[in-house]
This record gives C-alpha cells, structure tokens and sequence, in this order.
C-alpha cells in the first residue's frame, strides 16, 4: 500500500493538471467567442443601418463608450464598454445598437460640485441605445 500511494498522488495531480487545462481551454473560447461577436456590432446614432433595413429590438443596453486616458493601462476593465454590455445582456443575438447617444458620467472621487461636462471634472462617457437582431431581408 505504501509503495501504490505515491502513484495515487501523481496520478491525482495529474487529473487535476487535465482539469485546470479544460477549463482554460473552454474559457479561452468563450472570451474568443466575445470578441469576435463584440468586433461585428455595428453602432449609430439614428435607427437606419446600412444593407440591413429589417431588424428586431432586443431592448435597451448601456456602457462606458469613452475612457480618460489613464484608464487604459488598467487591465481590471478590459471588458467593461458598451459593445461588451449588450453582449452581456442579450448574447449574440445582438447586430447593431440604434439610437446612440451619450452622457457624461463625473467619478464618485469628483467633490459632486455637479459639474456635468466633459473637461471640468473627473469622469468619463456612457453610451446609451437600442441593441437590435439583424433579419432576414
């Protein structure tokens, strides 16, 4: 028994090895898969795209479509943006996002003097519209 436990343990971290490779390999794909789907939604301001004239309304999604400078050396908020938010929500079943438009957002270190504009305090842009499914013309 002594001599059979040493290969129980190595044939244990062995599996466990296999598990923890499955598992990076399944959520590489599901992060491919996310790019790739975020990469084709197309975004305008009005409700008219281009080459697609029919499509359904998913609903409403919102997101940080503009960051200060700083921001991009933070790898914490990688996915965090508008395209990736209607993702978030409604999969990818989402083609396009109508009806854009956004509002700047001041930082909760701001000193809430209510300063609303891009430039006179800390903060960044939120996009807001409508996340739409592409049919069949």
């Amino acid at each position: 028994m002594k001599r059979l436990m040493p290969i129980i343990v190595a044939l244990a971290a062995i599996t466990g090895c296999a598990d923890v490779k499955q598992e990076d390999a399944a959520i590489k794909a599901r992060n491919d898969a996310e790019q790739a789907a975020v990469k084709r939604i197309v975004v305008v301001e009005g409700d008219q795209i281009p080459g697609h004239p029919k499509y359904t309304e998913l609903g409403k999604t919102q997101g940080v479509c503009v960051r200060a400078a700083w921001y991009d050396d933070d790898s914490s908020i990688d996915r965090i943006g508008f395209k990736h938010a209607a993702y978030d929500k409604y999969g990818d079943k989402v083609d396009a996002i109508i009806r854009v438009n956004s509002f700047f957002v001041v930082d909760n270190q701001s000193n809430g003097n209510g300063m609303s504009q891009p430039g006179s305090a800390a903060g960044h842009l939120n996009c807001q519209g409508i996340a739409v499914h592409f049919e069949p013309n």
